[in-house]
């Protein structure tokens, strides 16, 4: 690893990480590695597991989330290498002064009567599992990618939503909002997606282990 001085990986990684995780790890193997050379394509999980099984990527840096139906590192994964490496924090989006927010801890049960905003097709089912567990199916209004939207829609009274951690933390929160943590258990799990004897590479085996240690597992 040392001795590791010149090399190519292939990066693609889901929306949220491109602003928060990706440029801390380019960063890194800048200074650890400054003869790797590092590309990068911005995809959603399913999208990120086939360009690996598919030799377009080296690494995928995927999530999953619980109860997840259409989990990508299930069957679509199928002879390929994927170790969960952190998780996100879920927290729910309201405007401020939301009587929700009093209690520190959102109990989901009291927005069933909310319009909601929804987010990507898998924040989208996520957002149905969680309602669906607190006994009602969620209204839903408005749906965008964009985690700015989702801030400014929320803002301006016209909804309610959950968004992870790494969306919030990728630009300065908008006023007029205030987030709150769900219950326990709800985060996203972040994943790494490699093919199998991947780790062998040098180049593929320091990308990896600069993405364990930045998310601290």
């Amino acid at each position: 690893m040392r001795g590791l001085r010149s090399g190519r990986v292939r990066l693609v990684g889901f929306p949220s990480a491109s602003p928060t995780i990706v440029p801390r790890l380019l960063a890194v193997l800048g200074e650890s590695h400054p003869g790797l050379s590092v590309t990068y394509v911005e995809a959603e999980p399913p999208q990120a597991v086939l360009a690996v099984r598919e030799d377009r990527a080296d690494i995928a840096l995927t999530f999953s989330y619980p109860g997840d139906r259409d989990d990508p590192h299930g069957s679509s994964a199928r002879g390929l290498s994927v170790t969960s490496v952190g998780s996100d924090d879920l927290l729910a989006v309201l405007p401020a002064g939301h009587p929700a927010a009093r209690d520190g801890v959102v109990d989901v049960s009291s927005l069933a009567e909310e319009s909601w905003i929804a987010g990507c097709p898998r924040c989208r089912g996520h957002l149905l599992e969680l309602c669906g567990r607190a006994g009602f199916v969620p209204r839903i209004a408005f749906e965008t990618d964009n985690f700015v939207a989702v801030e400014g829609l929320v803002a301006g009274g016209i909804g309610v939503a959950t968004l992870p951690r790494l969306a919030l933390e990728s630009f300065p929160q908008l006023p007029g909002i205030v987030t709150v943590p769900l219950p326990d258990g709800e985060r996203r799990t972040l994943h790494l997606v490699t093919a199998h004897g991947a780790a062998r590479v040098p180049a593929v085996r320091a990308a990896v282990a600069a993405i364990v240690g930045l998310l601290g597992t």
